[in-house]
């Protein structure tokens, strides 16, 4: 699925990402990717299959999707027809400072849910075990709150709840697609790559929780130097995370190096206008990305038939014109032909979606 982005025309000392050299897939990298170094988790079984036929059968269906993360909680109506669920309409937003104002929305979310008898799926920003919360890290106001008067359990709240970490949220919906498009598809890596890096995997019927972005960066990937510590589990080494990310990457190291901070578009505007720097931080960036597809691939076992696998891309780093193609062509150049999707391509709202495909399933 190539997004081969044109805006660039007619700027003279511009070189596309697309353009450069295709490098190799380098053998140490590789090997950190272990089920282990991953700390993949198995979280719940699910079958993208069975639920289009699900969804299917259930045409007129009313659901309520609840996306919580650290600084937002949105909540939409989806009704499923023609075997999609498709957003109908918002119940509520709330912007708010480290949670501060999130339980007295999900009561008003949990009000209607009751009164309409509607299923209610949440994408939270955080781990969680079934319907309970494990940590909050962005969301401490939220979760102290929500443990004082609920034991930190949405099924206190919600008469029937489902419940997702955002990447398994994310995941599920993006094997919804991937099997809408293409159905012999029965495996799907999940990469985010935003504000961190993350992703999640399903493997046959089972879908894995994983931390990509916390193994050690090779140095050879570690181009500009960056030495932050990982800190995730006391980890003291620089992680593909704090290179590869959008935010904790990218913009890091340009503020290191040019003592400017940028949002990511600024920098992907500089990029676009011919500034080597950016360019080069965005082509090691890819260069990873396509490392930590490879090696969730290898770790789960998925290339002994990649006719079976789909990549799902979703991030703001996936916008940044030949992004997606670069990491497809580095892959390419070293043997592998996955078939890949880019959220922005089908969805305004990854996590409210898998929200929404979560209390289907």
């Amino acid at each position: 699925m190539r997004d081969r982005q044109t805006a660039q025309a007619g700027i003279q000392d511009f070189t596309s990402l697309c353009d450069l050299p295709i490098p190799g897939l380098l053998p140490d990298q590789l090997r950190e990717f272990t089920i282990e170094g991953l700390r993949a988790k198995r979280v719940r079984h699910f079958s993208p299959h069975a639920l289009l036929s699900g969804l299917r059968a259930s045409d007129g269906g009313k659901i309520i999707a609840v996306d919580i993360g650290g600084d937002k909680l949105s909540a939409c109506y989806f009704i499923i027809r023609g075997g999609t669920v498709t957003r109908a309409g918002e119940v509520l937003t709330c912007q708010a400072d480290a949670g501060t104002g999130y339980l007295a929305a999900l009561l008003a979310v949990s009000e209607r849910a009751r009164r309409e008898a509607a299923p209610v799926g949440i994408s939270f920003a955080g781990p969680v075990d079934g319907t309970r919360l494990v940590a909050a890290p962005n969301m401490p106001a939220f979760l102290a709150e929500f443990h004082d008067g609920y034991g930190g359990d949405f099924a206190r709240l919600f008469p029937v709840v489902q419940v997702a970490n955002d990447a398994v949220a994310g995941l599920m919906a993006g094997a919804v697609e991937a099997v809408r498009r293409y159905p012999d598809a029965r495996d799907v890596i999940y990469v985010i790559n935003g504000s961190g890096l993350g992703g999640a995997v399903l493997a046959g019927n089972a879908i894995y929780a994983a931390e990509p972005g916390h193994l050690p960066v090779a140095a050879e990937l570690n181009a500009f130097g960056q030495r932050k510590e990982c800190g995730l589990g006391g980890a003291r080494y620089a992680c593909v995370e704090a290179v590869a990310a959008s935010k904790a990457g990218v913009e890091d190291i340009w503020r290191q190096r040019t003592f400017r901070r940028l949002s990511g578009q600024q920098i992907s505007d500089r990029y676009q206008v011919g500034d080597r720097l950016a360019r080069d931080l965005y082509d090691n960036s890819a260069r990873l990305t396509a490392h930590v597809i490879r090696g969730m691939a290898e770790a789960f076992r998925l290339t002994a038939d990649p006719g079976r696998l789909v990549v799902v891309g979703h991030g703001g780093i996936f916008y940044v014109p030949g992004y997606g193609d670069r990491v497809i062509d580095i892959l390419e150049g070293a043997g592998e032909t996955p078939r890949f999707l880019f959220t922005r391509e089908f969805t305004a709202n990854m996590c409210l979606e898998g929200a929404a495909v979560a209390a289907v399933n």
